[in-house]
């Protein structure tokens, strides 16, 4: 497993290349890895921390081991980084949703008041052309009408110069 730490640099905690647990060597370099004086661990060494002659943990450079509760916090930062990212991330597209939305509703509106001012010079051009047909129609009965009067012959007059009487 890899874990960051507090400068963004990463480290390796895992068995990865440890090499071989039987053997003094790999023992002391393992030690060495946990941060820990291999000369206290295999007896040698000088007395410290008070008359204390056990491991000391030595802190040489940034390369220092961490311990599982270091572990644990780190996860729980890495969670709550997470948790924060995805948080920021739903407000962000929460917030492009509302702008598409509205964006799309002024569309929507704008469109429907055009076609409704379409709709209505549709309605007043109809309107126009119903009365007219129906004024033309109503010409066409009289004249349909006109070819069935039967007109008294005394009233119909040679245009030739009959002589009619009035």
């Amino acid at each position: 497993m890899r874990v960051k730490g507090m400068n963004g640099e990463e480290y390796n905690v895992t068995g990865q290349g440890q090499g071989n647990y039987n053997t003094v060597g790999a023992s002391a370099g393992i030690a060495s890895f946990l941060g820990l004086n291999a000369g206290n661990i295999l007896g040698g060494g000088c007395v410290r921390n008070g008359g204390y002659n056990g491991p000391v943990e030595v802190i040489t450079s940034e390369d220092r081991p961490i311990s599982r509760y270091e572990a644990a916090m780190m996860d729980k930062l890495a969670a709550k980084d997470s948790e924060l990212a995805l948080l920021k991330a739903n407000t962000y597209t929460d917030q492009k949703l509302a702008d598409v939305y509205d964006r799309l509703l002024t569309r929507i509106n704008k469109d429907k008041e055009d076609q409704t001012a379409i709709n209505m010079n549709q309605a007043v051009y109809n309107g126009t052309n119903t009365a007219a047909l129906k004024c033309m129609q109503n010409q066409i009965n009289e004249l349909a009408a006109l070819s069935e009067l039967v007109i008294p012959q005394r009233k119909v007059c040679d245009t030739g110069g009959c002589g009619c009487e009035k």
